[in-house]
């Protein structure tokens, strides 16, 4: 064979393996090109928070809201100086909570446990928070059977929250009462988990997974372990594939259902079912790839930072930090929030973002009834006593706050608390201070924010393996030729 006739040969074992090289390149771009993790979602998700407090302060009026942010910032560590003028805040307004706007003779037993429980977190004086005796008020609202009540011409709304968040906020003083323990295990269904309903009806007894967070905890923080047992049993039996879950098996994973599972879970030991669960909340939290204004925002059902964004990040810090309300200390946070951090794993400059201190009137904060209202027709501090939507005596929480009050519109009593439907968008706007960003990066079919470039260098890694051995393949014959 002459050297002429040996040339296309070569040239096509060269250009083989020029477009393996080739191929490469995009995989690892792509790889090189994927957005970091962020580096602490807890802290990250804490100053997010923070800088959607109106004047710095609260949750745009919103007492249970701004109740929970606190207890989230002392989960996280961080941002003490934010949770010590918040708890400044509840304290100016604690009368005016716990009365649902000065009505006279009123009492919300939820809402005065829920700021007991604050008090004690922040080592406020829970006796004389704001000027209200949190304590004596809790103790004046226990009936002969150990069951927390409310009081006024709304009726009671009293339920599982009202019982296992006084029991949690007494057990800070030493002084909850053995009769109000013995109530709350004993409201315990059939199948292991706990009602939201209090009315006591054996058969009619429908276990949710918000319910049994709180029950677990308060059993746990308090010592009941044996109590405890079978509803975390029955909620790992609730726990979806993805790790998420739902206010019952039959629902999709929400963010503050998941959140209050995966704190009982922590309380209970049961560390691989929560930290499956840490790991589907992650997934709904905007991470480096989401604006810069949006980062560490824990979305309701899906990374989006839109108008459920803050009660669910407020509900999700606590169980990111892998802290059960009767653990969360405030004390020694430290006074910032820390920036948040998307530096690349390999040390390379990647974006820091500073949150401002405040924002405005931001994601599901609207004390007149929009978003997150503490009223009853939000379904903070549950539906009424004896209320029975849909057949059953617990109806649907669908996410509920620590004291009732429901984050994606369906509450305990059916009525319509954010007027909206909690479903799932792929554009948002967020407005965080002075500035506003929409956010249209929406998840992938997986219900994940788009992945970048992983997931597609495998086909480009096959192709240019085989055209790589095909050029090989004709390298060696042009040569055998050659040498024959």
């Amino acid at each position: 064979m002459s050297p002429t006739s040996r040339r296309p040969a070569a040239r096509v074992a060269l250009a083989g393996a020029l477009m393996a090289v080739a191929l490469t390149l995009p995989a690892a771009n792509a790889a090189a090109d994927a957005p970091p993790e962020l580096r602490d979602p807890t802290a990250a998700a804490a100053t997010w928070a923070v800088g959607q407090l109106t004047d710095a302060t609260h949750a745009n009026g919103d007492h249970g809201l701004t109740a929970d942010i606190v207890l989230g910032l002392a989960a996280s560590g961080t941002a003490g100086d934010a949770a010590d003028r918040a708890t400044d805040w509840l304290a100016e307004n604690a009368a005016d909570y716990i009365t649902r706007g000065g009505n006279e003779g009123t009492v919300f037993a939820g809402g005065a446990a829920k700021l007991a429980l604050v008090a004690a977190v922040e080592h406020r004086d829970p006796s004389d928070f704001g000027g209200q005796d949190l304590t004596a008020t809790l103790l004046g609202r226990l009936q002969d059977t150990g069951r927390f009540t409310d009081a006024g011409t709304t009726g009671d709304m009293s339920n599982q929250f009202t019982q296992s968040l006084a029991v949690l906020a007494l057990d800070r003083t030493g002084e909850v009462p053995g009769s109000a323990v013995d109530f709350l295990a004993s409201t315990r269904c059939a199948d292991g988990g706990y009602p939201l309903s209090l009315r006591r009806n054996p058969d009619r007894c429908v276990s949710d997974t918000d319910s049994t967070g709180m029950a677990v905890q308060a059993l746990l923080a308090v010592g009941r372990t044996a109590d405890a047992e079978p509803a975390l049993d029955w909620l790992e039996s609730q726990q979806q594939d993805d790790g998420g879950f739902g206010y019952d098996a039959a629902s999709d994973p929400n963010s503050n259902s998941t959140a209050l599972a995966v704190q009982a879970l922590a309380a209970g030991d049961r560390d691989e079912a929560a930290e499956r669960g840490v790991t589907w909340l992650r997934s709904v939290q905007v991470g480096c790839a989401g604006a810069a204004a949006d980062r560490g925002a824990v979305g309701y059902l899906e990374p989006i930072a839109n108008g459920l964004a803050l009660r669910a990040t407020a509900q999700a810090i606590p169980a990111l930090a892998g802290q059960p309300l009767g653990e969360i200390d405030g004390a020694s946070s430290a006074p910032d929030t820390e920036p948040i951090d998307c530096t690349p794993d390999d040390g390379s400059a990647g974006a820091t973002t500073d949150q401002p201190a405040a924002g405005g009137a931001a994601n599901g904060a609207d004390p007149g009834g929009a978003n997150g209202a503490d009223g009853a027709a939000s379904g903070d501090g549950g539906a009424a006593d004896g209320a029975d939507p849909g057949g059953s005596d617990a109806g649907s929480t669908s996410g509920a706050t620590s004291d009732g009050a429901t984050s994606d519109g369906a509450t305990a009593d059916g009525g319509a608390a954010d007027g909206t439907t909690g479903g799932p968008t792929t554009t948002s706007t967020t407005t965080s201070g002075a500035t506003t960003s929409t956010t249209t990066t929406g998840p992938s079919p997986d219900g994940h924010l788009a992945a970048t470039g992983s997931s597609s260098a495998r086909p480009l890694m096959a192709a240019a393996a085989l055209f790589l051995l095909a050029g090989c393949a004709a390298y060696l014959i042009a040569r055998r030729r050659r040498n024959g």
